[in-house]
């Protein structure tokens, strides 16, 4: 059985590629991805504890009352890993800007099997971009300089060019940093309502529409289709960041078992490596049969208590992956109603030309015109031995 206290903190167990997961060890803690203080060589513990202070990029004044967000993600399994919950801290920095988040607990914290496979810091200031961890807001890419002890943390101050609808993917989720970043929710629903000109930022490889996981879903719709009296906490999932080919939706069932969640990913790509995306799903998830009945492909997988629906939009080169536990979709229905309403919402973000092929055409034979070369009349017969040139003969 699931305590409401451990169902609180534990994240969606989903459909995902096994040869992404394999490899892991079966211990208590990986190997931490930064160092124990900035000046060491040695790995730090994603147990803990950890500590720094945040200061101001420009002024480096210290930045009281800020945020501090610490989230511990859990997994068990050595071959088809799963998630098996989180453990989260939350806290501020003190009035010269300093911070700690305590170690992990070893007595009676972890599930029995789980190990802690992640640990992420968020920071978050109104007025500052947000700072995390594990990447950066600038290009998203891996964060190379935090470390478990005497970390420093610059806060740029916020532009006004930059993206409030981008920031709020890169901070992600959770109900305090939800209740801290309400402030950007009216920013960030203009700049994906309004048309996107010439040089704004669009999904790469495509054009005109910039199009996130969390248009395509929302907790209405699914109470709508599945009648859930319950309450959701969203945001992105934590196995993949978002990013130009890639994003995540999770809703977290409050209060009940993760076989009430639901998540929702998508990938946009070229249309050839969205196909590639395609058959590996195809390859790689269990109990799947193709359907056809949703896009250009579709299927449904089923694993334990989980449900899944997986489609592939040819012209679009969108792949969606939609999982949801038995509790919320109680029958196969209810996932595929839930796709049908990502796939709408997709026609109506990004329309396509009418009459586009679902998958390229076979590429075409070039015409050929044959070139007529005008023959010149035959010579006049000539005396002597020699015969006349032949009729088609080239002069």
């Amino acid at each position: 059985m699931v305590t409401n206290n451990s169902a609180s903190h534990r994240a969606l167990r989903f459909l995902v590629l096994c040869v992404a997961l394999v490899g892991c060890v079966d211990t208590a803690v990986r190997t931490a991805p930064f160092r124990v203080r900035p000046d060491a060589a040695e790995a730090g513990s994603l147990r803990g504890p950890f500590d720094g202070r945040v200061v101001d990029a420009t002024t480096h004044a210290p930045i009281a009352g800020a945020l501090v967000y610490a989230a511990w993600t859990l997994e068990r399994g050595t071959g088809l890993v799963e998630p098996a919950g989180a453990r989260e801290y939350v806290g501020s920095t003190d009035s010269a800007g300093n911070y700690k988040v305590p170690k992990l607990s070893t007595t009676g914290a972890l599930p029995p099997g789980a190990r802690v496979a992640d640990f992420t810091l968020l920071v978050y200031k109104r007025g500052f971009i947000a700072y995390r961890s594990d990447r950066r807001f600038t290009d998203l890419g891996a964060r190379m300089d935090f470390a478990q002890t005497a970390n420093q943390i610059l806060l740029e101050r916020w532009r006004n060019e930059l993206s409030h609808a981008r920031h709020l993917r890169f901070v992600g989720g959770g109900g305090s940093v939800a209740a801290l970043t309400q402030w950007e929710l009216a920013d960030a629903s203009a700049e994906l309502d309004r048309p996107r000109g010439e040089g704004d930022e669009l999904r790469a490889g495509h054009e005109g529409h910039y199009i996130v996981a969390a248009q395509l879903l929302t907790d209405t719709d699914i109470k709508t289709r599945t009648k859930f009296d319950g309450q959701f906490e969203t945001g992105p999932l934590s196995d993949e960041p978002d990013s130009a080919s890639y994003s995540s939706q999770h809703f977290k069932a409050l209060g009940r078992p993760e076989t009430f969640d639901v998540a929702l990913r998508m990938w946009r790509l070229e249309p050839g490596k969205a196909q590639e995306r395609y058959d590996e799903l195809l390859t790689s998830l269990p109990a799947l049969v193709e359907k056809d009945e949703i896009a250009s492909r579709s299927f449904q997988a089923t694993e334990n208590d989980i449900r899944g629906v997986g489609f592939f939009d040819g012209p679009r080169g969108i792949v969606v992956l939609i999982t949801c536990g038995t509790n919320q979709c109680t029958s196969a229905e209810d996932a595929v109603s839930l796709a049908n309403t990502v796939y709408s919402r997709i026609k109506t973000i990004v329309p396509v030309t009418p009459g586009a092929a679902l998958t390229p055409p076979p590429a075409r034979r070039p015409t050929v015109t044959p070139i007529v070369v005008p023959q010149p009349p035959p010579p006049p017969p000539q005396p002597g031995p020699s015969a006349p040139a032949a009729p088609g003969a080239k002069p």
